[in-house]
């Protein structure tokens, strides 16, 4: 078996970069003055839906941009509780804060100021 250090070398950088894309965060925040912007990213998502505790879980389209992210703006609140529908299903991003709803399904908890 030839385990040559260019061949090494070469599976080392193979590994990071899955390592790397791998751990690409999926889901940001960027807070304005007096509104949210909630980013998704998702390549292969055809529609992305966020829907929050804000307005009673009405359902808010995403628009994606150029790339693989998918954004939504929404009313800066004090806290309130939200999740995505990508193409139908329910997704939670990773997200720092989580609590769990009446029907003991995992949310995100957004807190101003935190």
């Amino acid at each position: 078996m030839n385990n040559s250090p260019s061949r090494t070398l070469q599976s080392f950088l193979l590994f990071l970069v899955l390592f790397v894309v791998g751990c690409a965060q999926q889901h940001s925040i960027e807070v304005h003055e007096d509104s949210l912007s909630l980013y998704y990213n998702d390549a292969k998502a055809k529609e992305v839906l966020f829907a929050s505790s804000a307005d009673h879980f009405t359902y808010h389209p995403a628009i994606k941009d150029s790339g693989d992210r998918w954004q939504v703006t929404v009313p800066l609140k004090k806290e309130f509780t939200y999740f995505y529908i990508v193409d139908g299903k329910v997704a939670v991003p990773d997200c720092p804060n989580t609590v769990f709803d009446d029907f003991g399904t995992k949310n995100c908890l957004f807190v101003s100021g935190m």
